[in-house]
């Protein structure tokens, strides 16, 4: 269904809510998909794929809540979902269940966001989609025969619509597509994998891969490093100046930090006290921000939240210090702290949870450094620049960690464990390389150890991220590299799984 024709829908779902005592969130989504796999210049998989439907949130004038939903987009449904919804909200007022007024509080929007994609979803029929990957497949296979290579190419279209009683009406479409290579080596006995991406919005990556290459220079270069890491010694764990890429620094802020500072779980994290906000808590050095919120393009991208207010850019930390959180209308005040449009769902289904959106951590001050072409030039690069303004440590291994391969995090202690691709020390001028290591310790402490960005900022690090059930788009990034120094209680050690 278009979004004209699911704006229409809404507002007369919400026409039949009039003479209804109670409050009532109208969401009705529309979802397209084409995805394909490829391995070894053959189809694993090519899968379409459409998902619609509405859910209708119901209050009670004492903030008692219900919800339903249905897989059926028609007018009819609609008005069966309302007459659930609020008898199952007034069911759960009867028997005590915790109540929340703050959606009647929230002021009306009425807004329509056009699709930024530049092709249209079926604008490239999917045979000539097909025809695109497994040329760009079998162009990477042929110019790297040393690696076991997959390909996936996948393309989204979601259309939203939402409405309240008050009279809010909010429509988008989120576009997103994403190419990725994924390659193993093997070496010394040893098999190491390397996964890259390019993400955008619609087929025009494909298009743009084509002409430029960019992304199979890119997939060359790792498997190159990642046979250097089958043969590489083993690091001895310790404490070490560390340069992290943006890939893993996007891991820090969103896994170790991002959802510390998500207003339903404030009882249980880090950064929270009595179940608040702990502003004006220093948590890193002067010059130290992170920033939360949508970019146009971007794979996480999101104007408005699945409540209908509009997703705000959030500066959480500015200048070191804790300013905000990422407030959704049902839990901010209670965590102390505005709302900021934060509630996302997964999908019509789901009742929307305050989530991150694109969240960036940048530095000042920033070092300049131009991008190269292939990955050891951008590391001497980093090690050129780094002794060119006094940044190498003297006496021991700086250590560049590249690649994020995810990680877990304990919100109430703060203390996080992430994994990496690889290790090289650019204080040594051989730039020796060494097997991925545990990167680990407490949130705190590594915030505190960031003390400088190197390059210009990259934010398309991107993921899926789970919560509550629910799995949503993710992305991010940071300064091309960040800058941290050494701190007890952040530590390298231990061979990955």
């Amino acid at each position: 269904m278009e979004q004209l024709e699911i704006k229409a829908l809404v507002q007369s779902v919400l026409e039949e809510t009039k003479g209804i005592e109670g409050y009532f969130v109208v969401r009705a989504q529309s979802r397209r998909e084409w995805s394909m796999r490829l391995s070894n210049g053959r189809f694993e998989r090519v899968a379409t794929g459409e998902d619609s439907g509405i859910g209708v949130q119901a209050f009670t004038e004492k903030g008692a809540s219900g919800f339903a939903n249905s897989d059926v987009l028609e007018k009819e449904t609609g008005r069966k979902l309302v007459e659930k919804a609020i008898q199952l909200a007034r069911r759960n007022e009867g028997i005590g269940s915790k109540a929340n007024r703050q959606i009647w509080m929230v002021p009306p929007v009425q807004e329509e966001v056009a699709n930024t994609a530049q092709k249209g979803f079926a604008e490239i029929p999917l045979v000539e989609l097909e025809k695109m990957v497994m040329t760009l497949h079998s162009r990477l296979s042929s110019s790297f025969p040393k690696g076991v290579w997959q390909s996936s190419y996948r393309q989204v279209e979601e259309v939203w619509c939402i409405g309240r009683s008050d009279g809010t009406l909010v429509s988008f479409v989120i576009p997103r597509a994403v190419l990725m290579h994924q390659g193993t080596v093997r070496n010394n006995d040893k098999a190491q994998s390397t996964l890259i991406h390019r993400s955008g919005m619609d087929a025009t990556l494909l298009i743009e891969e084509l002409a430029d290459s960019i992304l199979e220079k890119k997939a060359i270069d790792r498997a190159e490093f990642a046979l250097a890491v089958c043969a590489a010694p083993q690091l001895p764990s310790g404490h070490y100046p560390l340069i992290i890429d943006y890939g893993l620094a996007k891991g820090l802020a969103h896994e170790a930090f991002g959802h510390a500072v998500e207003s339903d779980h404030m009882n249980e994290s880090v950064l929270g006290e009595n179940g608040k906000l702990r502003k004006g808590l220093r948590v890193a050095r002067p010059g130290v921000s992170i920033i939360d919120g949508p970019l146009i393009g971007d794979w996480a991208n999101q104007p408005f939240s699945a409540n209908g207010l509009p997703r705000q850019t959030v500066t959480i930390v500015r200048d070191g210090v804790l300013e905000a959180g990422l407030g959704d209308v049902f839990s901010a005040e209670e965590a102390g702290m505005p709302v900021t449009g934060a509630g996302r769902a997964e999908s019509y289904a789901h009742v929307p949870l305050p989530r991150m959106s694109n969240i960036r951590l940048l530095v000042e001050p920033m070092l300049p450094l131009i991008p190269e072409e292939h990955l050891m030039d951008e590391v001497k690069a980093v090690r050129e620049t780094l002794l060119k303004h006094g940044e190498m440590l003297a006496g021991e291994k700086n250590l560049l960690l590249l690649g994020y391969r995810g990680g877990q995090v304990n919100p109430k202690t703060g203390d996080f464990v992430f994994q990496c691709d690889g290790i090289i020390d650019v204080a040594d001028p051989d730039l020796p390389i060494y097997q991925p290591s545990i990167f680990s310790g407490k949130i705190l402490s590594a915030l505190e150890a960031i003390r400088g960005g190197l390059g210009e900022g990259c934010y398309d690090a991107i993921g899926t991220c789970g919560k509550g059930g629910q799995s949503v788009a993710s992305s991010g990034g940071s300064h091309r590299y960040l800058l941290m120094d050494v701190d007890q209680q952040v530590s390298l050690g231990g061979e990955q799984a």
